[in-house]
């Protein structure tokens, strides 16, 4: 994006890395949350937070990496994409479009259309609604896949739970959930597989704060030969109050070959009715 300002630098340190010995998706979320916040100030421009964020996944980034990420303005007035660059091999990591809820002021210049690297494939471009997850528990296609208490050191300096936790939890509950299909972490290490996500967004409700006890349903929306998509959803569990929706495309990659696999037989179809 020749547009585009420079907006985060950064390193993939070891503790980044999870199981597939790649940077976890929490830590994607974090870059581009930093760049985010830097392009407000480097366009002057007062600081929105998003509505919706649309991530996809376009290579591995392996420890020891170095990180770029470039933002621009689109021509839709409220929207920003960024692209995560591996700075070693110029390639493209990851890409999102931020969605805000107002236009945006600044005099950065602006891409005359989102570009296609970025654009959803198997997810929805609207914000995500909340969902009835007592509906899909009591039917079966879903489960609680997370409970958990939102800590000082994972909010931001007005208490206010960091994007980066939702979607560390996400990635914690989608483990309950290939569980709960019939796809074990014992299976996985037998068959040298990883579960990875491809493409993800995520929609803000409502704010977490410090000390709210947390509830993540997950369930499933479609299974095909590779990919499965499913739906997380975050509630305050004292009030039920939804905080923050996500939706995630993910597949099998065979940590030898890097490459993704078909889905097994041994996976569930959930319950539906």
């Amino acid at each position: 994006m020749k547009e585009a300002l420079e907006t985060q630098r950064s390193f993939v340190n070891s503790w980044e890395c999870d199981e597939n010995a790649h940077m976890n998706i929490q830590f994607y979320w974090k870059r581009f949350g930093d760049a985010a916040q830097i392009f407000f100030h480097l366009n002057t421009s007062h600081l929105q937070s998003w509505v919706d964020r649309h991530v996809r996944y376009h290579s591995e980034l392996m420890m020891g990496s170095n990180t770029i990420v470039r933002s621009a303005r689109t021509f839709q007035e409220n929207k920003v994409v960024h692209h995560l660059i591996n700075g070693d091999t110029g390639d493209l990591s990851a890409t999102a479009i931020d969605l805000y809820p107002a236009a945006l002021a600044g005099a950065a210049p602006a891409l005359n259309q989102i570009p296609a690297d970025s654009e959803a494939r198997s997810l929805p471009h609207a914000p995500l609604l909340p969902f009835d997850t007592q509906a899909t528990i009591r039917n079966g296609s879903g489960l609680v896949s997370l409970r958990c208490v939102v800590a000082p050191m994972e909010c931001d300096a007005q208490g206010v739970l960091l994007d980066q936790y939702h979607v560390a939890r996400f990635s914690d509950a989608a483990s309950h959930l290939w569980q709960h299909l019939g796809v074990s972490r014992q299976w996985l290490r037998q068959s040298n597989l990883g579960t990875v996500a491809v493409e993800m967004k995520a929609s803000r409700h409502d704010e977490a704060r410090v000390g709210v006890m947390l509830e993540v349903v997950t369930w499933v929306e479609e299974i095909r030969a590779k990919t499965l998509t499913f739906r997380h959803q975050v509630s305050d569990m004292a009030t039920g109050r939804p905080l923050y929706s996500g939706a995630v495309t993910a597949l099998l990659m065979d940590l030898k070959t890097r490459k993704a696999v078909e889905l097994p037989d041994i996976m569930r179809q959930p319950t539906t009715g």
